[in-house]
């Protein structure tokens, strides 16, 4: 492929101090400052990208809708953070926002979460932004339009300038369901999955894998850990009454195998209640809250991600695959891109009590066939999601709404496409 014509003169080795009001970009955090959990990683993502796009005298600058204190993750890079609320059901903020947007030279937007097409765009594009990307992140299911509704979401997917020129899916899920229920068309999807923001082997030795002793469980004992919030999409429920079957298996229950969940949420009483109810009682421990999750799932023998809805692209799989430990999780959302099945670890039917019973005792009882899963795992997570590989492909794409600076190749696949990946 041929590189696209310049649309201006680059030196990238001396690159031009960037006159105020030009050539910018604007990304939009719907967020307070230093937020903490997976919104750092986000901003890990606009810091890695406005450090490039720096080299090509495009400057950067994060939205948020209040700073108190100055965002951590954002220091030393060349992102420039402002106060501003782009609020679509709030007119004075869409005033705001277009004012803004004349003011600062926006060129380009990168919004996270927001609507894929809004009348709104129109009045942003018209403001100066010619280029409106949308980083779609969120879970669960949606229906399928049909009849009239079908056909006029259609249209309307497809009205000039109310559509976002460019919708990131974080998941091969999530770009079908754009495609299949938003009639988003299919050369606008483009599927970039999340990255690790620090190596395997960075966020291995950074764990320290005591949770066991600490929690009074003897050193050959089987353990199999889970780590989520106690709510009923998390699928929690199914896995205490797997695991009961489990501890009856003669394959292992010699090994006294012992399952530690930690979380908290709405259906902790349920399931504490459930827990009461089964033979495996005293083999099934509800330890809640626990201020270091990665270490409980560390020390484990097995870790089980039993989810029943549709997660776009669950942290707590990557993470746990980047410690080397083989996981067991459900086959929905987006867990399917980052696990292959028998490969990389093991794949089951949500709510399939009886399939999770087979893989927990398949896996308990056959040590190396849990290492070699955790080991794929892990080189896994290496070569495919990397904070890095993430934000080189949003540079790429955030450069065409510029017109794609000299020598850089950009290629944009569908999300049909993009599924063969």
């Amino acid at each position: 492929m041929t590189a696209p014509p310049c649309s201006r003169n680059l030196d990238t080795a001396n690159p031009p101090v960037n006159r105020r009001g030009a050539d910018t970009l604007l990304c939009v955090a719907n967020f307070p400052t230093n937020t903490g959990y997976a919104w750092d990683y986000i901003e890990r993502v606009y810091a890695r990208i406005a450090d490039h796009l720096a080299t090509h005298g495009i400057r950067t600058l994060v939205a948020y809708p209040n700073i108190v204190e100055p965002p951590r993750t954002l220091a030393g890079s060349a992102a420039k953070p402002v106060v501003l609320s782009v609020a679509f059901d709030e007119p004075s903020a869409v005033r705001a926002a277009e004012d803004f947007i004349r003011r600062e030279g926006v060129r380009a937007l990168y919004l996270t979460d927001y609507p894929v097409r809004s009348r709104i765009y129109r009045r942003l594009r018209r403001a100066g932004a010619r280029w409106i990307l949308v980083h779609d992140r969120s879970s669960g299911e949606r229906t399928r339009p049909r009849g009239l509704k079908r056909a006029t979401k259609w249209l309307l997917a497809r009205l000039p300038g109310a559509t976002a020129d460019v919708v990131v899916a974080v998941s091969n899920y999530v770009a079908r369901r754009q495609v299949d229920v938003g009639l988003v068309p299919a050369s606008r999807v483009v599927r970039v999955w999340n990255g690790m923001s620090v190596s395997p082997a960075e966020h291995s030795s950074g764990v320290r894998t005591r949770a066991r002793s600490g929690l009074g469980v003897a050193a050959d004992r089987l353990v199999v850990a889970c780590a989520c919030r106690a709510a009923p999409e998390k699928g929690v429920h199914h896995l205490l009454r797997a695991f009961d079957r489990v501890t009856r298996d003669k394959r292992v229950k010699d090994r006294h195998p012992l399952l530690l969940y930690a979380g908290d949420g709405p259906q902790m009483g349920e399931l504490l209640e459930l827990r009461q109810r089964l033979g495996a009682r005293e083999d099934i421990r509800l330890i809640g809250y626990h201020p270091n999750a990665v270490a409980l799932l560390a020390d484990a023998d097995l870790c089980v991600v039993p989810s029943v809805w549709q997660d776009a692209f669950p942290n707590a799989v990557l993470e746990t695959m980047a410690l080397g430990k083989a996981v067991i999780a459900t086959s929905v959302g987006g867990i399917p891109d980052m696990i292959e099945d028998g490969v990389s670890g093991l794949l089951v039917p949500p709510g399939d009590e009886a399939a999770l019973t087979a893989a927990i005792v398949a896996l308990l009882s056959d040590p190396a066939r849990r290492s070699a899963l955790g080991e794929a795992a892990r080189e896994r997570v290496a070569a495919h999601f990397t904070l890095g590989e993430q934000a080189s492909r949003l540079t790429a794409l955030i450069e065409e709404g510029f017109g794609a600076p000299c020598g850089t190749v950009t290629h944009r696949t569908s999300a049909r496409e993009q599924r063969t990946d």
